[in-house]
């Protein structure tokens, strides 16, 4: 038995994953809204919030419905 079951580092990795995503994520937002010039720089950064907002509750709707162990070959 290890001192991280494979559960907890594949958690652990999403997480990771999320994060990175939500850092890229806020500074592309902040750019286009304070470094665009006129109004559709920022129709464009609400469209790709929006957009996040979607991706990110329905991968963590997902990722809260799959078995983990069913991945470990026994």
């Amino acid at each position: 038995m290890s001192i991280f079951p494979l559960e907890i580092i594949f958690n652990i990795l999403a997480g990771l994953i999320f994060f990175v995503y939500w850092g890229v994520t806020f500074i592309t937002l902040y750019h286009l809204t304070r470094f665009g010039i006129g109004v559709q720089p920022k129709k464009f950064a609400a469209a790709l919030l929006l957009g996040s907002v979607i991706l990110s509750g329905t991968a963590i709707i997902l990722f809260m419905n799959i078995n983990i162990s069913s991945f470990i070959p026994q």
